[in-house]
């Protein structure tokens, strides 16, 4: 089994690495090599856009307004800042497992975008990884993280 060199733990707005050093008493330590925000991923959508819903009424053709505006793109604009967000997440995985992950390497995202991520990250850094850990790990501290991968367990 490869061994871990790298434990990767993101959510839908940061994301932090931590290289794994080995201590002959104490077993692996985590060491803290980048953290990463995404600002996009943080705020609500009505704040962040300029045309609030109700701001464009929806007519027939020159007629008078009817009803309430018109707000059905905004589940495509949701998902499409979902998909950037989480393609953003896997180009900063890449090159952070280029710089750091001599060996294997673990990632930990919540279930929910977990998939996407792995999906979006080159075949070359997807392979290397050691194990999948599908929860939000990114606000768990560095001493209690490695007990959630079977990978840092001493034998």
């Amino acid at each position: 089994m490869t061994p871990t060199s790298l434990v990767i733990v993101t959510d839908r707005g940061s994301l932090k690495a931590y290289r794994v050093t080995e201590t002959p008493t104490r077993g692996p330590s985590l060491q803290l090599v980048q953290a990463f925000n995404i600002t996009d991923a943080h705020g609500r959508l009505v704040d962040k856009l300029s045309d609030a819903a109700g701001r464009f009424p929806v007519t027939e053709g020159a007629g008078a307004h009817r009803g309430p505006a018109s707000i059905a793109e905004r589940t495509q604009l949701i998902s499409e800042i979902d998909r950037r967000i989480q393609k953003e997440l896997a180009d900063q995985i890449t090159q952070i497992v280029l710089r750091n992950g001599k060996e294997g390497w673990s990632f930990a995202a919540p279930a929910e975008i977990h998939a996407a991520i792995v999906d979006s990250l080159p075949s070359a850094v997807r392979q290397r990884i050691v194990e999948h850990v599908k929860s939000d790990l990114v606000k768990v501290e560095p001493a209690r993280l490695i007990s959630h991968f079977r990978s840092l367990q001493q034998i």
